[in-house]
């Protein structure tokens, strides 16, 4: 059998030379895909996971919260829900096997830091007016709250208290600034980002706990570890001025008091005033002086820490869907406006909540007789404080999950208020008010068994899950998520939402005043769920379909190949059958001769990876033995057909008739070459057939990234894909493709080799009647023509489908790309008929003839 094969190796060198060239080009094209794949592989998980890390895989959070029909979640929106998940929920959370750490959030709300302080002391006697003015550029807008107006006497002798509406000096001057205040487990939270590491003193112990105060009701002792890095951008402004009234000795006092008390307290209004002093400082400075004078109060001094007073639920945003004015670059967009707030709010009388972007409540409290809210009365027992740099959490703006604790949310400002872009982008900061636009992370930490005292059952607000063993994007991460997840649900009927595979989704939000007038618009990155699992996916999809169609184009060859060998082999077959050949010899020939070309490609296998390992590569076994495994598949799938026709064959097959007597039906009139052409093609549809996947599958994919490099730039997006990560359509893909190409060209040039052999008669008779050798060629050239027309049609109209599921574009204004898409099959199966052409001109018609006679 062995002399057998090798000597019809020799007798065909021509053949044998295709065949060799085939078969390096599979086993290069395999072991440049297996090493890619794997390349690819780590450099997308790698690149996604660098492009998005989180310090938890699992969000939990009450019922119909998180996500809208975007599948998207917005920055910090967890600091917006207030309760909703029990303690008992949240301990048998943590049980679940698999679960490494669970860190709930309970939000308590917004607290107002009270310092009273005296920064002028003034000491002329007289009637002094102080207003005091907060506000916030936040780059966008100057928020200006309505500024606090108090009149103050110094020197007044009339009684002990004023009684007209003005107060002593001594009693100093107040400044307010809100605090979002939230409890944490402080060893889960150690566990999950450090925290324990971040405090610079003393870190939550045993002891640390809340209580309610024994004589004073609705007062709370909490312990609380503070921020040391403000994330305040507000200004305070005190104006002191001087009114010029007469107010030095008794009798004018009692004058101006009588006057005041006949006109109301609008007529200090009227009175003209002189200024006397001025006192500025930051929000930044105001927490700074109010959490070291809690931390370590000083005697002796004229600051003075009040009482903090639990004012308001955190809420969220209310983004309505609105047109975007450049959807090719902000997909998703949104609008908010500001309102006119509740009446309740009114209650405390605080004006700079008139207005605002968020609707904000009051905590939940009871009322007394004369309808005042009678709210939670905070004290705190500092335990520590912590340096949020140092917590284990991205520091990349673009890569940080925007639901963690310590980060304030961010918003850049890229469109002006006609819709015009701005150059430079501005960045827009948040305020820290309950009411704003962008939230402020707490500044105040306390445990959630605290949060629990105060607020009663329902108190936490979200848990932040990690699972054990996750380290990486990839399919079998998110099966263990998935797995978690349901487990969750079942237990609880808590809404769970995996952020690990999730990704920055761009989306631009218009921002409208009070007025309804438009202020600008500004960009955010939100949360797109699953969406960096998907890229993967994708991407890994989009490799392993290059492969599969380098798999099937070569299982092709080799059907292609094993067939030919089979049809030129036919009449010894049935030669060896009549001399007492059983069939399964015959098989066992075909399958000797596979095995030694599969042979023969992982030979070349190993010199593809030595010479890469040669550049600096890694030299891997694995890569030669998938590549030796894929060869067996695609042998064995491509011999199937050659193997049962052998079967079939009969002794006097090959003897009677061999392969010139092949008759066939006639398609259209054979009077002309474009006929004859035709007919030819048709008349073995089986065979052409394969000719015409081999180009097609190529040409479908080369279509394909040909409209990616026209239309996209280059840049190859999946259906899901965001602005972040994206796969560039390079060289790579061009020479997978240009090999594969070759591979079709091989396939197609085997099967017009054997029908330019079963034609030689045929062929014989045209040239000895007056056909020119450039006659016969370009029959031959035609036909192969034709091959490549039937082919590139397919490959158009496959590529088309792709396109159009893929991104729900048809590209039928796409020219350039429609041509290509037919041109270039066509000059394939024109190149590929070249060797056959050869063959063809080469046949000699009186030796042909007179064998045939």
């Amino acid at each position: 059998m062995v002399k057998f094969i090798f000597k019809q190796w020799l007798r065909h060198r021509e053949r044998l030379l295709i065949s060799v060239i085939g078969l390096m080009l599979i086993s290069g094209t395999l072991i440049y895909l297996f090493s890619l794949t794997e390349s690819t592989k780590e450099t997308v998980s790698g690149k996604l996971q660098e492009k998005w890390e989180s310090s938890y895989d699992l969000l939990v959070t009450p019922p119909d919260t998180v996500m809208n029909k975007d599948n998207l979640m917005e920055p910090n929106f967890s600091l917006g829900i207030n309760g909703g998940i029990s303690y008992k929920q949240y301990e048998g959370i943590k049980s679940i096997s698999g679960i490494e750490t669970a860190a709930p959030i309970s939000v308590l709300g917004y607290v107002q830091l009270h310092i009273t302080m005296d920064p002028f002391q003034p000491d002329k006697p007289g009637l002094y007016k102080t207003t005091t003015r907060k506000t916030h550029d936040n780059g966008l807008f100057t928020n200006k709250f309505p500024g606090e107006e108090i009149y103050r006497t110094v020197n007044w002798t009339v009684n002990r208290y004023p009684q007209f509406g003005a107060v002593p000096y001594d009693a100093g001057i107040t400044l307010r600034q809100p605090q979002l205040i939230v409890g944490i487990d402080p060893k889960e939270e150690a566990e999950l980002v450090g925290l324990e590491n971040a405090v610079a003193n003393q870190y939550f112990g045993t002891s640390d706990k809340a209580r309610k105060d024994t004589e004073f009701d609705r007062v709370f002792h909490l312990p609380v570890l503070l921020n040391n890095r403000s994330f305040s951008n507000s200004t305070y402004k005190v104006t002191l001025e001087k009114l010029q009234i007469p107010f030095q000795t008794s009798k004018e006092q009692r004058q101006v008091a009588e006057r005041v008390k006949k006109k109301g307290y609008e007529y200090l209004h009227t009175i003209d005033t002189e200024p006397v002093d001025t006192y500025k400082t930051s929000g930044k400075e105001l927490e700074e002086i109010y959490f070291n004078n809690l931390n370590k109060p000083k005697e002796g001094t004229s600051i003075q820490v009040g009482n903090t007073g639990l004012y308001y639920e955190a809420s969220t945003l209310d983004y309505a869907e609105t047109k975007s004015p450049f959807p090719k670059q902000w997909a998703i967009s949104y609008k908010i406006a500001s309102k006119k707030l509740a009446s309740e709010n009114e209650i405390l009388q605080d004006t700079s909540l008139e207005y605002g972007f968020r609707e904000v409540d009051l905590v939940e409290h009871e009322v007394n007789e004369e309808g005042v809210p009678l709210l939670p009365i905070l004290r705190f027992d500092v335990v520590g404080q912590y340096n949020p740099e140092k917590l284990r959490i991205s520091k990349d703006p673009l890569t940080k999950l925007p639901i963690q604790t310590y980060r304030p949310a961010e918003a850049n400002i890229v469109l002006g208020p006609d819709n015009e872009p701005l150059n430079p982008i501005q960045k827009m900061k948040g305020s820290g008010e309950p009411t704003g636009i962008l939230s402020n992370p707490p500044n105040v930490l306390t445990t959630v068994k605290a949060a629990e005292v105060i607020k009663g059952g329902n108190s936490i607000s979200a848990i932040r899950i990690k699972v054990k063993g996750i380290e990486e994007i990839g399919n079998a991460a998110q099966g263990k998520l998935d797995e978690i997840k349901q487990e969750i649900v079942k237990q609880t009927g808590l809404q769970v939402t995996i952020t690990r595979g999730s990704s920055p989704q761009p989306t631009i939000t218009k921002v409208i005043d009070k007025d309804n007038e438009a202020l600008g618009w500004i960009e955010q990155p939100w949360i797109k769920l699953g969406q960096s699992i998907t890229i993967f996916r994708e991407i890994s999809m989009g490799y392993s379909s290059i492969l599969l169609a380098v798999l099937l184009i070569g299982t092709i060859y080799v059907f292609a190949t094993s067939y030919v060998s089979y049809l030129a082999n036919k009449k010894d077959y049935s030669i060896f059958l009549a001399l007492g050949w059983r069939t399964n010899m015959l098989r066992n020939m075909m399958i000797l001769e596979a095995i030694a070309f599969v042979i023969l490609i992982s030979l070349l296998a190993i010199v593809v990876e030595y010479i890469l390992y040669l550049n600096g590569a890694n030299f891997n076994l694995a890569k030669i033995g998938l590549v030796s495994v894929a060869s067996l598949v695609m042998f064995g799938l491509g011999m199937l057909i050659p193997l049962i026709r052998i079967g079939k064959l009969k002794p006097y097959q090959g003897i009677k008739s061999g392969e010139i007597g092949f008759k066939s039906k006639r398609f259209i009139k054979n009077k002309s070459i474009v006929g004859m052409v035709v007919n030819q093609v048709f008349q073995r549809p089986g065979r052409n057939l394969l000719s015409v996947l081999a180009i097609a599958l190529p040409s479908t994919l080369l279509s394909f990234y040909l409209f990616v490099s026209f239309r996209l730039d280059g840049v190859l997006y999946t259906s899901y894909l965001g602005e972040f990560v994206a796969v560039e359509v390079n060289e790579t893909y061009y020479f997978i493709m240009a090999a594969a190409l070759l591979i079709g060209v091989l396939t197609t040039g085997k099967m017009m080799w054997q029908n330019i052999m079963e034609r030689q008669n045929e062929l014989a008779i045209f040239k000895s009647i007056g056909w020119k050798n450039r006659t016969v060629s370009l029959v031959i050239v035609l036909e192969g023509a034709l091959i490549g027309f039937i082919a590139g049609l397919s490959g158009l109209l496959l590529s088309i489908g792709y396109i159009g599921i893929m991104y729900d574009i048809f590209p039928w204004d796409s020219i350039t790309i429609l041509l290509l898409t037919i041109c270039i099959p066509i000059f394939i199966g024109m190149f590929s008929v070249l060797i056959p052409v050869i063959k063809a001109i080469r046949t000699n018609p009186y030796e042909l003839l007179k064998a045939s006679a």
